[in-house]
């Protein structure tokens, strides 16, 4: 039995699957960029244009951090945060630009690649995933904090996994904030200490 599909959705999700491509290539480019050159990554500089706002340094900085972080790794930011505005300022307004932008990038997989994603793990030779997939839905808030809390991808990488996933923003939001606590507190801790030490 044929089942017809209009030729505008048929468009729709060949255009949907471009700009998903484009994404995943604009994030891979971006961080390979950051590895290459990160050490050229001038955090007084952006950190003395950041204070140059007075009060609306807090929400530029959070705004640079939610934007910038979806494409590059967010540790440069929580150091400029501690420095900027102290360790429990830096803490909490990392933590909002951290949680924007997990949630933005999870709002883009999940909008132009879950259903792609879904039709790749129905192949019998990537059943295993799919299993595993299927047990994010039901939960998955203690698979995202143990991923969280171990640095075996980037930050931004996990949230697109997540993103095409079966895993419910509800869980999402609070395994992604449980395991993003510890490694800013102690990233923000350490790079004001350096600053002091050397």
């Amino acid at each position: 039995m044929m089942i017809y599909m209009d030729p505008k959705e048929i468009k729709w999700q060949r255009l949907k699957k471009i700009v998903f491509i484009a994404f995943l290539v604009a994030i891979v480019a971006s961080l390979i960029i950051y590895w290459v050159y990160g050490e050229n990554f001038e955090l007084e500089n952006l950190k003395y244009h950041i204070s140059e706002f007075g009060i609306w340094a807090p929400l530029i900085f959070i705004i640079l951090f939610t934007i910038s972080t979806i494409f590059i790794p967010s540790t440069p930011f929580m150091i400029i945060g501690g420095i900027l505005f102290g360790f429990k300022l830096g803490f909490f307004y990392s933590i909002t630009g951290g949680m924007a932008s997990a949630i933005i990038v999870f709002y883009i997989a999940r909008s132009l690649g879950k259903s792609n994603i879904e039709k790749i793990l129905e192949n019998k030779y990537l059943k295993p995933l799919d299993k595993y997939n299927g047990r994010l839905e039901s939960g998955g808030i203690w698979d995202l904090i143990f991923l969280r809390l171990l640095p075996i991808m980037p930050f931004n990488v996990l949230n697109i996994l997540m993103g095409v996933s079966k895993i419910n923003l509800r869980n999402y939001i609070i395994g992604t904030l449980i395991g993003f606590l510890p490694n800013n507190a102690l990233t923000i801790y350490l790079g004001i200490l350096a600053i002091k030490l050397f």
